[in-house]
């Protein structure tokens, strides 16, 4: 079942959307912040976001310029916010789509279906050895099992990919994952590559893919 994950802060256009999607055949969570999005997109694989600009605890606009740094979940922007500069800067932050409020209930899904459609066309996914990962969904297997890593966990696999067989310093993961502020604080980044070895590697004490460059950084190899 194809499943979606709705981010909206208003409570009678989330029993609309709710009593909607559900009638369309959609599997459905909902959350009205930002952060309880993160941590549900950590947990679980979803095939779309719809996305509110004004949530309770941060700017859309923010929530989806951190999202693009991990994700290309294809995401639909749902908003109040008629002005061209508003729907603009969405799009250049990483929608795919931008309907605004209100809009009929036709509209929507046509929007939804369209989306679900290219995203299925051009869904890929990135191997290296055993591991496999899917940018599209989100999801990271190891052979044939499924293996849940957290965002920050997902968000350093997947740039290690589009990196593979190139040296990442630690500066260069901390700046793209963690932001400038925490330049030359390398042991965050040993943390995590300590705990994707433990899930990814079969010997994680003598990793065969996510290598260490000595006081450098790392590399995935295949």
């Amino acid at each position: 079942m194809t499943k979606i994950l709705i981010l909206e802060d208003s409570p009678p256009l989330q029993s609309f959307l709710k009593t909607l999607l559900q009638a369309s055949g959609y599997e459905l969570s909902i959350c009205d912040k930002g952060l309880d999005g993160f941590a549900l997109l950590s947990e679980r694989s979803y095939d779309l976001v719809l996305l509110d600009l004004g949530l309770l605890d941060m700017d859309g606009q923010d929530w989806l310029v951190e999202f693009r740094q991990w994700s290309q979940l294809p995401v639909l922007v749902l908003s109040a916010r008629d002005g061209e500069v508003e729907k603009v800067t969405a799009l250049d932050n990483g929608a795919n789509d931008f309907l605004t409020k209100p809009f009929s209930a036709n509209e929507l899904l046509a929007r939804i279906r369209v989306l679900l459609r290219t995203n299925n066309q051009v869904s890929f996914a990135l191997q290296c050895g055993d591991i496999c990962i899917d940018p599209n969904k989100h999801i990271v297997r190891v052979g044939d099992n499924e293996v849940k890593l957290t965002k920050k966990e997902y968000a350093i696999l997947l740039l290690l990919f589009q990196n593979k067989d190139k040296v990442l310093t630690h500066n260069a993961i901390l700046s793209h994952i963690w932001g400038e502020q925490y330049i030359n604080r390398p042991e965050y980044v040993r943390v995590h590559v300590a705990q994707l070895r433990q899930k990814l590697e079969a010997n994680p004490a003598s990793p065969k893919y996510l290598l260490t460059e000595p006081a450098v950084g790392y590399r995935l190899v295949d």
